[in-house]
């Protein structure tokens, strides 16, 4: 990961990206990955609900074990609803219900 290209000239001063060494660089370097990822949004459309509402697959592939105290709300979902997942929250866009979730690693 080159930090001299990600990070402006200011940035690489300021932090002193010079005198670090190449774990530190990595490691500055999987933060600014982590940080860049928070907030971002994922949209698609439900393909799947199992286990009574306690796992959504989304038609992109990806998969999201929902809250136990909000399996309920997503039981009730269907195939086919569009969501957005924002900062582990998944709500259905078509009435702006939410249930928090984690995604699953496959």
């Amino acid at each position: 990961m080159n930090l001299f290209e990600m990070m402006t000239p200011e940035e690489l001063r300021t932090i002193g990206v010079a005198r670090m060494s190449a774990e530190q660089h990595e490691a500055l370097g999987r933060w600014g990955l982590r940080m860049f990822g928070l907030g971002r949004h994922r949209d698609s459309e439900i393909n799947e609900i199992r286990y009574d509402g306690r796992l959504v697959i989304l038609e992109d592939g990806s998969r999201w074990s929902v809250s136990s105290l909000d399996v309920g709300t997503a039981d009730l979902w269907s195939a086919g609803d569009r969501v957005a997942v924002i900062d582990n929250e998944m709500f259905r866009l078509d009435d702006s219900e939410r249930v928090a979730v984690d995604a699953e690693d496959d």
